[in-house]
């Protein structure tokens, strides 16, 4: 039976960053005329996610215009993949399914399996069948770990055709609401070593010339400051001077923009020799140094508690080349910092006494 779209509402551009109002409204889904499951599937919205205007550009022109068609999003890790989709996703008020690919995944996990329950057998659909029944956005993360006969075999899933289910012999139409985002650290055509993405698969040609691509690159460096400090936490603001917390943030996006750069330009063999810190590494060591800030560590020497805290937060993950360059990275962007907030949070004590 075919289904109809749902109602649908205009979602300005302002909802995805300030100034875009020029770039025209997006259509969304009335979240008050969903079923109470599609509604439940809607992402939560975090209002400190940026959108760039070419990002929220390519977006909104593939949603507008891509129809059946898949969208490619690549990039290194840490870019915002995953969480740009599922954000804007979380604006459209549009329900999501979401499936990770892997090594020896095959076809019938995406469109589901038989389940034994209270004595009986039952079908329990797979994120693709829920996605083309229901009109939910299907998001398939680390598209190239899967093995790419598989992706040759889901043309079906890539052009939004129906789905033929031959394990109950249904034939599920596609939704017209439905549509399907990949994400993945490689493009899909080179397995792209030199960046250390070992686990993945050169793709076939054919498969990625089904999507629309958007290519997510790392954050500026004014981009990744200002979104690490937007995600302090209110009870560490309350310790700290404003001043202290910018040039830490200030210091942690400088320290990830020149392992970036220095990745890019000093390999050793297939192996890079600088490797690049994420937003991700650099959130959680932002969260380590105000914890040490507070003195809740003791009165550690703040050089041996600086390395400590870069070793737990990014360097202990890499081989003993990479390790050591990105600690001495790390150490001179950051400098005294440890003692630079814990001089910043005796003054603020002191105010307050």
């Amino acid at each position: 039976m075919t289904q109809l779209p749902h109602p649908t509402v205009k979602v300005p551009a302002s909802q995805f960053g300030f100034g875009y109002e020029s770039f025209g409204c997006c259509l969304g889904l009335n979240r008050d005329l969903l079923t109470e499951e599609s509604a439940q599937r809607i992402p939560a919205i975090n209002p400190l996610h940026q959108f760039s205007p070419d990002t929220y550009r390519n977006l909104a022109l593939w949603w507008r215009l891509g129809k059946a068609e898949p969208l490619y999003m690549s990039g290194p890790s840490g870019s915002g993949k995953t969480s740009t989709a599922m954000q804007f996703c979380a604006r459209l008020g549009v329900p999501v399914v979401s499936v990770t690919a892997r090594a020896r995944m095959d076809r019938r996990e995406l469109i589901g399996h038989f389940v034994a329950r209270d004595n009986a057998t039952y079908w329990q659909d797979g994120p693709a069948a829920m996605a083309w029944r229901y009109g939910w956005t299907l998001i398939i993360n680390e598209f190239s770990t899967a093995p790419a006969d598989m992706w040759v075999s889901c043309n079906d899933i890539l052009e939004g055709l129906p789905l033929d289910n031959p394990a109950t012999g249904e034939v599920i139409l596609r939704h017209p609401d439905t549509r399907v985002i990949v994400t993945d650290n490689t493009r899909g055509h080179t397995v792209e070593i030199d960046e250390g993405f070992y686990g993945r698969q050169v793709q076939d040609r054919s498969v990625i010339d089904r999507f629309w691509h958007l290519r997510m690159e790392s954050h500026t460096e004014e981009m990744a400051s200002s979104l690490l400090l937007a995600g302090i936490a209110p009870i560490h603001r309350e310790h700290f001077e404003p001043g202290a917390l910018k040039v830490m943030c200030d210091m942690l996006a400088k320290a990830g923009r020149d392992s970036q750069t220095a990745s890019e330009s000093k390999t050793i063999g297939f192996s890079a020799a600088a490797v690049p810190i994420s937003l991700r590494a650099l959130t959680r060591l932002r969260d380590m140094l105000l914890a040490a800030g507070t003195e809740a560590w003791g009165a550690a020497n703040s050089a041996e508690l600086l390395r400590s805290l870069i070793r737990v937060s990014f360097t202990e993950a890499l081989d003993a080349t990479a390790r050591e360059t990105a600690e001495s990275l790390l150490m001179t962007a950051l400098g005294d910092i440890v003692g630079t907030l814990r001089a910043s949070h005796r003054r603020v004590k002191t105010d307050r006494r």
